[in-house]
């Protein structure tokens, strides 16, 4: 394949995160839970947030945010109860796959993206990739919450989870605000100011 193929073929690999469900939001009882695309999308936006209040660079850790779980387009996303008896291959040997059609130094940039998430607990670990990290752990948080306001009732288990896995300061901000601020507010605040939408042919 020419570049082009190839970097097209890795977009439409891309493209199967918006087919594949979150698997833990099943264990929970949501019926059609969000992707990975769609949770990738906001921990993006997260980490830039939490790496701007941080001083990290927010553009890298958006960026480690928006591909951390790119190599589960391959190997799915195994919720915490198949932990223990399902054995998938490190994100850098699914990565290291996922890049080997792609021109250099594009497939070496994009899997160090996934290495250096992967060490956010280390202790060589970036300030970008903690900051990656928390949003990934305060994305499953906040859409635990939204879940939670349309009635689901059984996500204490994740929230409490991803209280205590959350590590910079403003992770933990970010955290005790999710609990305290309802999901719908930001729509209470525009109708507050602009009122509400009037319905179809008044």
């Amino acid at each position: 394949m020419n570049k082009a193929d190839s970097m097209i073929g890795f977009l439409y690999e891309a493209g199967h995160l918006k087919r594949t469900p979150r698997a833990g939001w099943l264990l929970a009882g949501v019926p059609n839970p969000e992707s990975v695309a769609e949770h990738s999308f906001r921990v993006g936006i997260i980490a830039y947030v939490i790496a701007a209040q941080e001083g990290a660079n927010p553009d890298r850790a958006a960026t480690l945010g928006l591909f951390h779980d790119f190599p589960e387009a391959r190997i799915g996303d195994v919720p915490s109860v198949g932990k223990n008896y399902v054995r998938t291959a490190a994100p850098q040997e699914v990565i290291a796959d996922q890049v080997a059609g792609l021109p250099e130094p594009l497939g070496r940039h994009i899997a160090t993206l996934i290495d250096e998430h992967e060490k956010a607990k280390s202790t060589d670990a970036t300030l970008e990739a903690k900051c990656s990290r928390d949003a990934d752990k305060i994305e499953c948080l906040v859409q635990a919450r939204e879940y939670e306001a349309a009635g689901n009732t059984q996500l204490k288990p994740w929230i409490d989870s991803m209280l205590r896995a959350v590590a910079t300061q403003t992770g933990k901000e970010l955290a005790n605000a999710a609990l305290a601020v309802p999901p719908s507010i930001w729509f209470q605040d525009f109708a507050a100011k602009f009122g509400m939408p009037r319905a179809v042919g008044e």
